[in-house]
């Protein structure tokens, strides 16, 4: 998106700008590049690595993700629900962009690799493109160079988000959408740029129709242009035609592209409530229980949501489990079963709201700093103390430097879009599924977190560094935090990976 377009019918000032800081000067432009093009080219080698070796069914769900750009690819726009598709869940009434885009682009693969890999590798730019924008977002802050490359490490150095990067799932165009979304929406706050905000809402809408879990990051983005433009509403009218009579082709064309995908999400959501009384409906509501329990996530579900209302006994349960031919998902629903039997037998109370909170995010850290799928591979608690500390010192650094009336105020929304997003996930979804199945581990992902990933980032590289006001303690404190970062990730998978996790291991 550009920025030729600016509203200039807004007559307000901009709200915060960027920030021009005194260490900038180091290191110097030319050592950044230098520094910056070895990080993304290690980042990129290790996902290369990662598309051609490890097997199909250690990521997450990689299998479902694989089976539905085959189904796609298979039509021209939209498949429909049948025996070919029941294994993998729902075709309809679910988010559905990813699978589009993926099953195209399979039909591209005339170079003889398997489809697994070329849709991993295909995936890599969708990654790439996520570090970027989260760059960009943390340059509307800061030009302090050291923070920058701090953040490119601590981007791609994530164990988690390293992994997922070179896998085929929709997350990557999540977490991609995400970050533009954040970014374009932060850049028509600071220089009053029509395709800013064009771009912004263009990319919530596309991200609304890749994953469900994007409607509450939407819904705290326009809540937050809302609170922003509160006093500039009546000025959006004539903005919008004035944009329209600019005669550029290019703002018909995002215009026209808005108004299609707000169409869709109104396919698919509103008719989702209209017929189910739900956005998301259950595979067993849109299909007879007989269908759905071909599909190992519904059949899971399901076996327990009889069991826990005592239509089925324990033993048909375990019976039923037999149906899912995935092992780790077999396992799950036993385990659901059976960890419901302990807790109603012993009497034992659930953990209250504020309770949660510590083992949410201690669960939530290991699955961002370690590798969660099929098979799991955990950090050691030396480096989840080091990251603690670093969290710590970033909460100082905020609680130290943060100066709300004196500085912009993007530090502040990015910190709103991050703790709305954060609770939204640990009460609306996690804790009520606690609540529900009094299994902890039950859907409790850090990847989950990766759509705010980059505001995080781009908040802890935007203040840890202001720590400190001397040149020789900021390096010595971005050396560090970049050794926890690089260290617990490439380094220490490839010192506990065992042969299992590869093709043919």
């Amino acid at each position: 998106m550009g920025s030729e377009s600016p509203l200039h019918i807004y007559s307000v000032p901009a709200s915060s700008g960027l920030e021009v800081d005194q260490q900038e000067s180091t290191p110097s432009a030319l050592h950044f590049k230098w520094i910056v093009g070895i990080l993304l080219l290690y980042f990129a080698g290790r996902l290369v690595f990662y598309s051609v070796t490890i097997s199909g069914f250690v990521p997450p769900d990689e299998v479902t993700h694989l089976g539905l750009s085959r189904i796609f690819s298979e039509v021209l726009l939209f498949p429909e629900n049948s025996s070919d598709t029941y294994r993998y869940g729902l075709v309809t009434n679910v988010p559905w962009l990813y699978y589009w885009v993926m099953g195209k682009l399979l039909l591209l693969n005339v170079v003889g690799a398997s489809d697994l890999v070329f849709l991993r590798l295909l995936n890599i730019p969708f990654v790439f493109g996520t570090v970027y924008f989260v760059w960009r977002l943390l340059c509307l802050l800061t030009t302090d160079r050291l923070s920058q490359i701090l953040l490119i490490v601590f981007m791609t150095n994530t164990s988690m988000f390293s992994f997922l990067s070179a896998s085929i799932s929709y997350d990557n165009l999540t977490n991609l959408l995400a970050a533009m979304s954040l970014y374009y929406l932060l850049a028509f706050f600071q220089n009053r740029s029509a395709d800013m905000l064009v771009g912004s809402l263009l990319c919530q809408l596309a991200g609304c129709i890749t994953k469900t879990s994007f409607l509450p990051l939407s819904f705290i983005l326009i809540l937050l242009l809302l609170i922003h433009e509160f006093r500039n509403f009546r000025g959006f009218g004539p903005a919008i035609m004035a944009y329209l009579h600019q005669g550029n082709w290019r703002s018909y064309g995002l215009l026209a592209a808005i108004l299609i995908c707000f169409l869709l999400n109104l396919q698919l959501y509103g008719g989702n409530l209209l017929r189910y009384k739900k956005l998301a409906p259950d595979m067993s509501v849109v299909l007879s229980l007989e269908i759905a329990l071909k599909n190992r996530i519904a059949a899971r579900d399901m076996i327990f949501t009889l069991f826990k209302e005592q239509r089925i006994s324990y033993e048909q349960a375990l019976g039923m489990s037999t149906v899912i031919d995935h092992p780790g998902d077999r396992d799950d629903a036993i385990d659901l079963v059976q960890n419901y039997v302990k807790h109603v037998n012993s009497g034992a109370t659930l953990l209250s709201p504020l309770s949660y909170i510590v083992p949410w995010t201690t669960k939530m850290l290991s699955g961002i700093f370690g590798i969660s799928g099929h098979r799991s591979m955990y950090s050691y608690w030396l480096t989840n103390l080091s990251i603690v500390i670093l969290m710590a010192l970033t909460a100082l650094a905020m609680l130290v430097r943060w100066r709300p009336r004196k500085d912009h105020v993007f530090p502040s929304l990015l910190a709103l879009v991050v703790v709305f997003y954060a609770l939204f996930l640990m009460y609306v979804v996690n804790y009520r599924i606690y609540v529900d199945t009094a299994y902890f581990p039950l859907a409790l992902q850090g990847r989950y977190l990766f759509p705010v990933l980059g505001p995080i980032y781009v908040l802890c590289c935007y203040y840890l560094l202001r720590l400190f006001n001397n040149g020789y303690a900021r390096l010595l404190l971005s050396a560090a935090a970049a050794f926890v970062f690089i260290a617990s990730d490439f380094p220490f998978f490839l010192t506990h990976v065992t042969p299992e996790w590869f093709f043919h291991g």
